[in-house]
This record gives C-alpha cells, structure tokens and sequence, in this order.
C-alpha cells in the first residue's frame, strides 16, 4: 500500500468503525426503551373516609414494583399512577389499595377507570 492510500484508508476505516459502535449503541437504547412501555392508569377511589388519605394510598401504591409515581390528592375520588407495563397491573394496584384500611373506622376500594 503506498502513502497515498493509506492517507485515505485509515481515516475511513476509523469512521465506519466508529459508525458501527454508534448504530450498535441507538439499536441497544431503542431495544430497552421498546422493552420497558409505561402506562398510566386512573384509579376511582370508594370505601368509607378513603378519600381524606392520599398519604396511605401514595405509599400503598408505591410499594408495588413497577409502579414509578402517584398522583393522590385529599378529597379527590381519584388517582392517577404511572407504571411499567409487565411488572405491575391495575389489578395488583387495586388489591393494594384495598388494603388500605383501619379496621372499624375507614377503609378503601378502588375501581379502574
């Protein structure tokens, strides 16, 4: 190979290499991002006085993997939970609140919307 092309071989291979690293690295990141969807759900809120405690649902809730955050108010009949689809169901999430109770005095049930 004489001096002419190696001064033009080299730096071309170089940045195919380096395209390659970059295509491979986008596939891996968009592969993942694909994997973990989040979903959002809106739960309706009943039982007795379940609406003056947010603090216990959030927590609750919180509890469950997958789920990545809580939007619980005082006196909304509702909440809103954002969660990693595969790892947690609203089915789960509204076992969870049910348990959500103080024996004799209040306690929570929820719906999904």
């Amino acid at each position: 190979m004489n001096r002419t092309t190696k001064l033009f071989v080299i730096p071309i291979i170089t940045i195919l290499a380096a395209l390659a690293t970059i295509i491979a690295l986008i596939s891996v990141t968009t592969s993942k991002a694909l994997a973990a969807t989040d979903k959002e759900v809106t739960l309706n809120l009943g039982g007795k006085f379940c609406e003056f405690y947010p603090e216990d649902i959030t927590a609750a809730l919180n509890k469950l993997p997958g789920v990545k955050s809580v939007d619980a108010e005082e006196r909304r009949k509702f909440v809103i939970v954002k969660y990693e689809e595969g790892k947690v169901t609203p089915a789960n999430m509204v076992t969870a609140i049910a348990g959500v109770k103080e024996e004799g005095k209040w306690h929570c049930e929820a719906t999904v919307k």
